[in-house]
């Protein structure tokens, strides 16, 4: 029994000791521990004093004479990398920055301001990068709105003089659209946004006056009989469906109307066919209007009068000979002054047939020549003031 005893007391004691030993070894391990974290504090404080004397220390301002120009300094580091990418915040932040550093050295000769004229050059050198980019952005930006206004604020009325002219343009045209297409515009985008709102009063004008437009397109093209004139407007036609291809893939939002544009467009080009088909018809358009000229019928017969007729005419100066005059007036018609009523000259009218010299048959529809008042009579030449002309056949001139 007493060794039974003995056993249990020796196991206590044991333990007992192996647990003031592990706990002089914890203690020691935490004094350890505490020394370790000293020395971490110690080089952080340490890295932060090194990082204040390289930087000027933003936050905690020197003592000094320039002090508060050093805390302006850094107010406007700040404001930059705040906004790095804004070209105006860097540029008047890197300006005010460099004149508070011109503070410093003025005020506090003994500052060092080599750390902040090193903070201030990588601004400044931000701000360069910015200032090419915005300028290459502003580039690009005049660029596409110089093709929107060529492409969507296009003159496509033509001469005839500019026939060949305008047809390089829509060659150039064309070849205008094409590069719009190839950008792929996004038209949220706040830029290209605002680019395309320059335009769009001319796209909701076209829209808007299309069918009046191809209207007299049509009556122009169907009316017409020279030739040159038949050219110019089937250019202005080709001009037409060129624009409305643009503006059917253009960036725009009435996408369904400006494709419906176009359809009507092509539509008319087809009905009018080619420029020889609109030559050909306008060619027979003259034939039957020639054919159906006739020569006005007297109204009275009166050798005096057509002898003046006669004389006017040949003093004109046209070298064409008088085949036929047939008087569309009775009697001179009297001009007054529209206030006064005073008698201020006398006009008639004729219808006069001619041969030029190359065999051309003419027909001056109502000729009307003036005598102008003198006081007391009528002078006794008369001017042309006012005819028409048109070809004739021959065996219409009776």
């Amino acid at each position: 029994m007493k060794n039974i005893l003995f056993t249990i007391l020796f196991l206590i004691l044991a333990s007992n000791l192996m647990a003031q030993d592990d706990l002089r070894k914890v203690r020691q391990g935490a004094r350890e521990v505490r020394g370790t974290t000293r020395e971490v504090k110690g080089i952080v404080t340490e890295s932060k004093e090194i990082s204040k004397e390289l930087k000027g220390d933003r936050n905690e301002v020197p003592e000094s004479p320039a002090k508060s120009y050093i805390k302006k300094f850094w107010e406007y580091i700040g404001k930059m990398e705040a906004a790095p990418e804004d070209v105006n915040i860097l540029g008047t932040n890197s300006r005010a920055a460099g004149t508070a550093i011109n503070n410093i050295k003025m005020k506090d000769k003994n500052y060092d301001v080599a750390p902040l004229e090193a903070e201030l050059a990588k601004w400044s050198a931000r701000y360069n990068e910015a200032l090419q980019g915005r300028g290459s952005s502003r580039d690009a930006n005049n660029a596409l709105l110089d093709l929107l206004t060529l492409l969507y604020k296009v003159d496509t009325h033509v001469p005839p003089a500019d026939v060949e002219k305008k047809q390089a343009e829509i060659q150039t045209y064309k070849q205008k659209t094409a590069e719009l297409v190839a950008m792929s515009l996004n038209p949220s985008d706040k830029v290209t946004a605002a680019n395309i709102n320059s335009v769009l009063p001319r796209i909701k004008s076209d829209l808007s006056n299309l069918d009046n437009a191809l209207k007299q397109v049509e009556q122009n093209l169907t009316s017409i009989e020279d030739e040159r004139n038949l050219r110019a407007q089937h250019t202005i036609l080709q001009y037409e469906l060129a624009h409305w291809d643009a503006l059917r893939k253009g960036p725009f939002a009435e996408k369904a109307a400006l494709s419906d544009g176009y359809n009507k467009v092509t539509n008319l080009v087809t009905r009018m066919g080619s420029v020889d088909d609109m030559i050909k018809a306008g060619n027979l358009r003259r034939q039957q209007r020639i054919a159906n000229t006739k020569m006005p019928p007297a109204i009275v017969q009166n050798a005096e009068l057509e002898k003046l007729f006669r004389q006017t005419f040949e003093d004109a100066g046209w070298n064409e000979t008088i085949l036929k005059i047939h008087l569309l007036d009775r009697d001179w018609k009297a001009i007054r002054n529209d206030i006064t009523g005073v008698l201020e000259a006398r006009t008639i009218r004729a219808a006069i047939a001619s041969k030029d010299k190359t065999g051309a048959y003419t027909l001056y529809n109502y000729f009307t020549i003036q005598q102008d008042y003198l006081g007391n009579s009528f002078s006794s030449q008369a001017k042309i003031i006012y005819h028409e002309s048109t070809e004739i056949l021959p065996e219409n001139i009776k």
